[in-house]
């Protein structure tokens, strides 16, 4: 047993005893410390979390003193029966002190003492209601919803002496899987662990030199590396994304004659960001001015004003301004604008300019043709947590339509947006149109053999 694995049970041993032997009742003042009976157990791919599970829950079902009742949950069946895999093998290998174990398709449980844990997967119904003694929630961050979360951790505050342990790896975006990490590395309560890289014996260096030249640099990191991503890269990873920060660059309150200025707005009144974003070229190189965000407050709507007050701002500051708004959004301020300014309009939701606007988009970042300045995109009064630009832009995700196009997208999950890239890809657009050719890369339908034509 290594040291990591040896201190991670240990801190949960207190817990287990006690469970198994009904000592749930409250301790005297100042006798022991209070035993963890909450943990979160973060580590790389491949370092013996559902083994090291599997070990606790046989120990507890053959030790208890009455019939306890314990859950294990996953984001599917087959990862939520990999715990019970790893007991069964544990009880052939060890007959003379795990024969008493009995296994049925979603359960194992001792007979003797009528004590059991049952396997369940991302079906929410099945995790309300239930009353357990000990829950496992393995590989939480690849859940995809909350709802068995909430239900889980709410069950498992009916009984004082539950043990709830939650295992997983590092995860990716700033949804509600990282806020419980993050609750239960400041909790007191809570025991909280993690390892910094690959640390056990068994993975060899030639094993995770494959891996890094077959995996994305990103899967690579959080698997193997445990390192926590902004997302999975599936558009520009955020090191891409950061390539494109020029540190001598501010934002500009002023135009320069020599050059001609794109503003694309990207408006949202209740939900989404809003966003104004300037742009010019310089050469082969697009530059980012500004980028103007406004995020909406449950009590206060982002005012379709913002928008008017902006276009005149940008218009008296910068010389020879072309417009670009989507229309579906803003037709009103589109008719009362566009006999003063240069106003296009350009819809955000049409699949084949969202399929233009991906891919230039993408090679701008790529070929670091695209330059803004630091802290671009930030939300004015956001948390100290990072949310600007460059996260944005490694947080989205590419989806493919039935016609054959791609189009970025971000995690509906209430934290994520995609606002801030569209706003600057429909500037690129207007500023390279006639610049940009034919697209390099087309979709098309699957051939009648299965293959795919390019």
């Amino acid at each position: 047993m290594l040291e990591w694995q040896a201190r991670d049970f240990a801190a949960l041993d207190r817990a287990w005893i006690e469970l198994a032997a009904l000592s749930g009742r409250r301790r005297r003042p100042g006798t022991e410390p209070p035993a963890y009976r909450r943990a979160y157990l973060e580590r790389p791919r491949g370092h013996s979390k559902t083994f090291d599970t599997a070990v606790q829950v046989a120990w507890i079902l053959m030790a208890a003193q009455r019939p306890l009742r314990g859950l294990c949950a996953a984001a599917d069946r087959e990862q939520g029966l990999l715990v019970r895999d790893s007991l069964s093998r544990l009880a052939r290998r060890n007959k003379s002190v795990l024969s008493g174990l009995a296994f049925r398709a979603t359960r194992v449980l001792n007979p003797r003492s009528d004590s059991r844990i049952d396997f369940v997967s991302s079906d929410v119904a099945s995790s309300w209601g239930h009353d357990p003694d000990f829950v496992i929630c393995d590989e939480l961050c690849h859940w995809p919803k909350a709802e068995m979360w909430q239900s889980l951790v709410s069950s498992a505050a009916k009984r004082p002496h539950c043990v709830l342990l939650v295992l997983s790896n590092a995860g990716s975006g700033r949804g509600w899987q990282w806020d419980v990490r993050e609750a239960a590395r400041q909790d007191r309560d809570w025991y909280f662990s993690t390892l910094a890289g690959p640390q056990a014996p068994w993975i060899t260096a030639e094993h995770l030199a494959e891996q890094q030249r077959l995996l994305p640099r990103a899967i690579y990191e959080r698997l193997w590396l445990n390192i926590w991503q902004h997302s999975d890269g599936e558009f520009v990873t955020l090191a891409e994304a950061e390539a494109c920060c020029d540190p001598v660059r501010t934002i500009q309150e002023r135009g320069r004659p020599q050059y001609s200025y794109v503003a694309a707005i990207d408006y949202a009144e209740k939900h989404d960001l809003t966003v104004g974003c300037l742009c010019h070229r310089e050469g082969d190189r697009v530059i980012v001015d500004r980028m103007d965000v406004v995020r909406p407050t449950p009590l206060r709507a982002t005012p379709v004003q913002w928008v008017s007050d902006w276009i005149e701002r940008i218009a008296r500051g910068f010389r020879s301004v072309q417009f670009v708004v989507d229309d579906y959004q803003l037709v009103g301020v589109v008719q009362q604008l566009e006999r003063r300014h240069r106003i296009r309009r350009f819809s955000f939701q049409a699949g084949k300019g969202n399929h233009a606007l991906a891919l230039l988009l993408r090679r701008l970042i790529v070929e670091r043709q695209l330059a803004w300045y630091p802290q671009c995109g930030s939300v004015n009064g956001a948390e100290p947590e990072r949310d600007d630009l460059e996260t944005e832009l490694a947080s989205l995700l590419l989806r493919q339509t039935a016609g054959g196009h791609v189009r970025i997208d971000h995690l509906a999950d209430g934290r994520h947006h995609d606002d801030r890239s569209f706003a600057l890809g429909a500037a690129c657009l207007e500023l390279l149109s006639g610049a940009i050719g034919e697209d390099f890369l087309e979709v098309q339908a699957p051939r009648g053999d299965g293959g795919f034509a390019m």
